[in-house]
């Protein structure tokens, strides 16, 4: 629990008791506590009076209650006393850290800073990676204040570590599995960092470790990055299981990709249902066209009268650009700066935050232009 609280920077944990609770609530009058844990005992739920009068002292007091068994009578009367999350003891690290965290999130303790942009396409061969790798570095480029993290979520066979050649001693299942534990620079130290602001989260070592991805911890470990980086890239896996569903609804941005031919567009139709079904808005889902003038079965034209939406940006069809890239290990603007395609992802960067083409990303530190710590 400690660590927890260490790992989150919520500064001291005093352990008192609750045997009068009148005289605890009295004591903790010279101070404001940032958050309360209680622990009832037994089906009599011991610990209940603390936490009614811990909240009439404290209404905007977040309190976590424990107990020995999952007990709906006891649940019931530590959420009636103000109790907002209920856990059962012994308490597990990551359960606990996942509490802890919707606890902070809803009293606003930890406000998210960074933005999370998912790039997905439901079929395979449209250069998804490639996006996602090169809008981390154009995003980052475009302000030296910037960081950015790039994870890679293709959990068989994901190419992030090849198109950037690295060799990562972690992987997301790593930080899946300890964020929960680690402050925030051990956390930072379990991403490889790359040049030019950006540190990447690579795929598992092993297939069979995506078992352990779950949407839920997934999610947990891209809130902790967006908390520490202005903007999270996620490569996200083309089938929509639970845990690439979980990653698209809690991105703000979605970077839709399509190419102009008619398998292309038949896919970007049935997932253009499925987000209406999930009623993501227009601002959240940007369709990108990529590997636009190549040969094609349809028109720009066509596919904007099919979507009854313009596209928020074509990126061109540069082979030479980004084949020399990922043969090379590099992102395109370091061996092609001048390309079209470099050009077109710095637009695409900058819209995606909101700015027009050819602009810059705003600052600010709410707006993504971090202190040095």
């Amino acid at each position: 629990m400690r660590r927890a609280f260490a790992a989150r920077e919520l500064g001291e944990v005093t352990a008192l008791g609750w045997s009068d609770a009148a005289a605890l609530v009295a004591a903790l009058k010279d101070g404001t506590p940032t958050l309360a844990i209680a622990s009832i005992g037994g089906d009599n739920g011991t610990g209940i009076s603390f936490i009614d009068a811990l909240k009439r002292e404290h209404p905007e007091l977040p309190i976590i209650a424990t107990g020995p068994a999952p007990n709906p009578d006891l649940i019931l009367r530590a959420v009636r006393a103000g109790a907002v999350e209920f856990l059962v003891r012994p308490l597990q690290a990551a359960e606990f850290a996942e509490a802890l965290d919707r606890v902070l999130a809803k009293a606003g303790m930890r406000s998210r800073s960074g933005r999370c942009i998912a790039v997905y396409s439901a079929k395979g061969g449209l250069g998804s990676t490639t996006v996602a790798v090169n809008l981390a570095f154009a995003l980052a480029r475009k302000d030296p204040n910037l960081r950015v993290a790039l994870v890679d979520l293709v959990v068989q066979g994901g190419d992030v570590r090849v198109f950037l050649d690295i060799r990562p001693g972690e992987t997301i299942k790593d930080v899946v599995e300890q964020q929960s534990s680690l402050d925030r620079h051990e956390f930072e130290a379990m991403l490889h960092e790359c040049p030019d602001g950006v540190w990447v989260c690579p795929d598992p070592n092993l297939p069979d470790e995506g078992e352990l991805l779950t949407g839920r911890r997934v999610v947990a470990v891209l809130r902790r990055l967006a908390e520490s980086f202005d903007f999270v890239v996620v490569d996200c896996e083309h089938t929509l299981n639970e845990r690439t569903l979980a990653v698209l609804d809690h991105a703000e941005r979605i970077v839709l990709l399509t190419h102009l031919t008619l398998p292309a567009i038949r896919s970007l139709q049935r997932t253009m249902d499925l987000f209406s079904r999930l009623e993501y808005s227009a601002d959240k889902v940007s369709v990108v066209v990529n590997r636009y003038g190549s040969k094609g079965d349809l028109t720009l034209s066509d596919l904007e009268k099919v979507l009854e939406r313009p596209v928020t940006a074509k990126l061109p069809n540069d082979y030479r650009a980004t084949i020399d890239a990922a043969a090379r290990g590099r992102p395109i603007h370091i061996g092609s700066p001048k390309s079209k395609i470099a050009s077109a992802l710095d637009n695409l960067a900058v819209t995606l935050n909101g700015g027009p083409p050819g602009g810059k990303l705003r600052g600010g530190l709410g707006l993504f232009r971090r202190k040095t710590e």
